[in-house]
């Protein structure tokens, strides 16, 4: 149920009268979606050139499994218009970026909500709502951190005023091999979830990164190195999703596979320990005094 009985007449009526553009049909632009329209914009654009993902579904309320492989922008008007069938709507599947979202297109608009991830495509959007002179609300997440800024032409510095920081990047080594902050974990975590259920990737491997030039043994016998691998975690360079497939997503193999034969695994990597602790849990298989 809408909230513009809460409003002013006045402000109410400006609210149910603008057209408003959500450029973004993601984690942001779902709660942008739900929240506009319960507050008693009923007259809203919402573009996304994506198509739904199995690992949007822990955040993106607005889909379902169901919707896997459909536009993000249609399902999520369709989903919208079951709580709020008044609405206005319109929805395209399109990248804002197409020549035919001209300065013409965003003077249609009071006002333009970006909820992209995106750098390049928010840098085009500011450039254009300022060519349209119309109000940009800019939000987006970097790392642990959120913001929304208002822009608006004359009044406020734009998008591109201040230089932005570059995105930091992991290498893969670090993130299966040595993680040593909680960010490290995040990622891999992300990561191993598109992996075990997400679509098919190039770089499926989320086991131990052989390619790490400090992952390679020391002279040890052969035997220590078979023990690091039990019978049902055994390393073998498939994709993660394949193996669990094989294993008929058997949440006990694959959480002994992840959390303990791999770092089993990993601890018989000797060059690894040098210069870093090394992993201890009870029971990873390494002697008490190392741990």
């Amino acid at each position: 149920m809408a909230v513009t009985g809460a409003l002013r007449t006045e402000l109410a009526e400006a609210v149910s009268g603008c057209r408003v553009l959500v450029v973004g049909a993601g984690g942001i632009g779902c709660e942008l979606l739900k929240n506009l329209l319960l507050t008693g914009f009923t007259n809203l654009d919402v573009i996304d050139l994506d198509t739904i993902d199995v690992s949007n579904l822990n955040r993106q309320f607005l889909f379902q499994k169901k919707h896997v492989g459909r536009s993000k922008a249609q399902v999520a008007k369709e989903s919208v218009l079951q709580f709020c069938p008044g609405a206005g709507i319109t929805a395209y599947h399109d990248s804002i970026m197409n020549a035919e979202y001209d300065v013409e297109f965003f003077k249609k608009f009071t006002l333009v909500m970006n909820a992209l991830d995106n750098r390049a495509a928010r840098n085009h959007v500011n450039r254009m709502c300022l060519a349209a002179d119309v109000p940009l609300i800019e939000s987006g997440t970097a790392g642990y951190l959120g913001q929304v800024t208002v822009i608006k032409k004359g009044v406020t510095e734009c998008y591109e005023c201040q230089p932005k920081p570059t995105q930091k990047t992991f290498p893969g080594c670090t993130i299966r091999n040595t993680p040593s902050e909680p960010i490290h974990c995040i990622v891999w975590a992300k990561y191993l979830f598109n992996q075990l259920f997400g679509e098919e990737d190039a770089d499926q491997e989320v086991s131990p990164d052989t390619a790490d030039p400090e992952a390679s043994w020391e002279p040890m016998e052969a035997a220590q190195r078979a023990n690091a691998s039990s019978e049902d975690g055994d390393i073998k360079r498939v994709s993660t999703k394949q193996w669990a497939k094989s294993t008929g997503y058997d949440p006990v193999k694959l959480f002994n596979k992840l959390f303990k034969d791999d770092i089993r695994y990993l601890l018989t990597m000797d060059k690894l320990w040098r210069k870093r602790k090394p992993p201890g849990a009870p029971g990873l298989g390494r002697p008490a005094e190392q741990r």
